[in-house]
């Protein structure tokens, strides 16, 4: 008897290590279809695997490495790996790893790395978002969305759209509008910056055209828009432009305002021209609410048309019945702070 209990023994035990070592087996490998129907069953949301792959839609805890799903994935605790899904990630808790989704990415906080086709949601602090559509979060050092980013601190914005925050560290940029409390660098055609600086004036050039704009940003940078009347081909035609400048201090009272423009004119019927334009326009305070500017101007175009330079130009490119050339100019402005 004591020879067959000192026979069965070890036998107990190597069976024992090997349950305990597929239990351990299987919490650190996560295979499934869908919740329930995986190796982890109805208990996967309380375990915390090295590797998870679902077919569909799965669940855990947290997520130590990598976790593959087809459709959805969804994590009760915090994610310090890679999470990627064919729609949508769900972290409940902290996400601190790199989450790639085809439509959404969400989570309460962490300072992670979030990719979406669609959208990117962090309710808390984040790291970097790069969304299709759009961004949302409380921080994050860098959002990169197709239309619209928003959140409360921000390193950097870039939107094909629209960009919204109360601070704003570093560049705020944006196909049409950014929206701060601070923000020492936005460049966006219309920028309503609450501690920057907003101006509307009124423009004259050299080719006896003048226009209304609006030039709304920062202390250094800014966008421009406007629209007035110019005499082009021997009639009234509308003229509209837009650009982004950006301000160089010289004394407390004086400052270079240097400017890049697009101009558009029209006759809205059969007639459409476009002009480039750098210009460098010393600005010079009367009084804090009350501005002169007046400087030189590079205009890239298919003619002159200075009443100053006419018929000068700096550089001329001609191939038949079509030409280019760089001609010199002159612009002069007041404007009123708003």
């Amino acid at each position: 008897m004591k020879i067959k209990n000192y026979i069965l023994l070890p036998a107990f035990i190597v069976t024992g290590f090997q349950l305990a070592a597929q239990q351990e087996a299987g919490k650190a490998v996560h295979l499934g279809l869908v919740t329930p129907i995986s190796t982890q069953g109805v208990y996967a949301r309380e375990i915390s695997p090295a590797f998870a792959l679902h077919v569909l839609q799965g669940v855990n805890r947290d997520n130590k490495g990598a976790s593959i799903g087809g459709l959805h994935t969804t994590l009760y605790g915090s994610n310090r790996g890679v999470m990627i899904s064919g729609l949508m990630n769900r972290v409940k808790g902290s996400d601190k790893g790199i989450a790639i989704a085809g439509l959404v990415n969400t989570a309460q906080n962490g300072r992670g790395i979030q990719i979406a086709g669609l959208h990117n949601q962090n309710t808390g602090n984040g790291f970097i978002q790069v969304g299709g559509l759009s961004n949302s979060s409380h921080y994050s050092l860098l959002q990169l969305a197709g239309l619209v980013n928003n959140t409360h601190d921000a390193g950097y914005q870039i939107a094909g759209l629209v960009n919204k925050a109360k601070t704003v560290r570093g560049l705020q940029l944006s196909g049409l509008v950014n929206i701060a409390d601070s923000s020492s660098y936005p460049i966006g055609i219309l920028n309503f910056i609450k501690n920057g600086e907003k101006q509307i004036g009124i423009q004259v050039y050299d080719d006896v055209s003048a226009s209304v704009l609006l030039r709304t940003g920062s202390y250094k940078t800014y966008g421009i828009i406007g629209a007035g009347l110019a005499r082009d081909q021997k009639k009234t035609v509308f003229q509209m432009e837009t650009g982004l400048g950006y301000r160089i201090p010289l004394t407390r009272r004086l400052r270079m305002n240097t400017e890049a423009v697009i101009m558009a004119r029209t006759d809205v019927h059969n007639f459409i021209r476009h002009v480039e334009s750098l210009r460098a326009l010393a600005g010079w305070k009367i009084t804090p609410g009350l501005e002169l500017t007046i400087g030189p101007a590079l205009y890239v175009t298919d003619q002159a048309d200075s009443e100053l330079f006419a018929g000068h130009y700096i550089w001329k490119f001609k191939k038949r019945a079509s030409s280019l050339l760089v001609a010199p100019g002159a612009v002069a402005g007041i404007n009123i702070r708003l």
